[in-house]
């Protein structure tokens, strides 16, 4: 295992470009500086300096290292930092994170005093910055239940379809799956969680949906919805101010109750004063916040 304390030596002699001068710079005695050197060496396998009276000039390998010592030095300044942030870093799905999420965090942010780092992405790109260890919790529209996290369900969010006010369907209310095989559908395209939950509720049937993927985002949809493109299913709060406004028509689908449940992720085994662990307690209490759907 590479020694940072030895790393940080060798930087320190390749400024001073010398043993006794870092030794001073170090507070360490020089020889304790050339046993830190001699460590390395035989670790990279390599010599790193060549001694001269007075100096050391790096040799072709230490010039190599040179940038890798710096960054791995710059690394664990940044885990440092971030294990002592009194913070706490989110990684949420698209969906959940633009309609969902905001005025929740903006009441723990008040009443935790924890600041809250937000990254917003697709369903894949979340759960991989969970399990890189760049986020302290993730909120998404699924989980697989994969080992080495504990996901809690927050919120129940129902789905409803949408299409523009001179839609044929849109004074209808509710309309059959068979309607919705008539009509392309924007979105919920694999690997999206509208996509996964009606293949979950729909089974072979969600195979004869004629689904148009490519819009990025449910602004896109919404927009394309109402340019006359088709409709869409969407999570109900993404479309509460179009639907109020008169721009866009909501929908039930037939015998179907479409929802998604919004999860909470966070790695096992985190101390109960952990900031996600914290969270994650909050969110029992939020049902009483402005625009919350059903808990369970």
């Amino acid at each position: 295992m590479l020694n940072l304390i030895h790393v940080r030596t060798f930087l320190t002699v390749t400024t001073t470009q010398g043993v006794r001068a870092a030794a001073r710079q170090l507070e360490l005695s020089p020889s304790t500086v050339a046993d830190h050197l001699r460590q390395l060496e035989e670790h990279l396998a390599a010599p790193l300096f060549v001694r001269r009276l007075g100096g050391a000039r790096l040799t072709d390998q230490g010039g190599r290292f040179l940038p890798l010592a710096r960054a791995l030095i710059n690394t664990a300044g940044r885990v440092r930092n971030l294990v002592h942030l009194p913070g706490l870093r989110i990684a949420a799905s698209n969906n959940v994170g633009t309609y969902l999420l905001q005025p929740y965090l903006a009441d723990f942010q008040l009443k935790s005093g924890l600041q809250v780092e937000q990254w917003i992405g697709s369903n894949p790109e979340v759960i991989a910055r969970l399990e890189q260890g760049e986020a302290d919790l993730a909120a998404m529209e699924w989980w697989d239940a994969r080992p080495g996290f504990i996901a809690q369900t927050w919120m129940r969010e129902r789905l409803v379809v949408i299409v523009r006010p001179s839609h044929r369907w849109a004074r209808l209310g509710v309309i059959s799956v068979a309607e919705l095989q008539t009509e392309p559908l924007l979105g919920g395209e694999a690997g999206t969680g509208t996509g996964y939950l009606l293949r979950q509720k729909l089974g072979p049937l969600a195979d004869s949906l004629v689904i148009l993927d490519g819009f990025g985002s449910t602004e896109a949809v919404k927009r394309a919805v109402r340019a006359g493109r088709g409709a869409s299913i969407v999570m109900e709060s993404s479309v509460a101010d179009e639907v109020e406004s008169g721009h866009l028509v909501a929908l039930q689908i037939e015998g179907i109750d479409l929802a998604k449940e919004i999860k909470l992720i966070v790695p096992e085994a985190l101390p109960a004063s952990a900031p996600a662990m914290t969270l994650l307690a909050a969110s029992a209490s939020w049902a009483g916040i402005s625009g919350a759907s059903s808990f369970s």
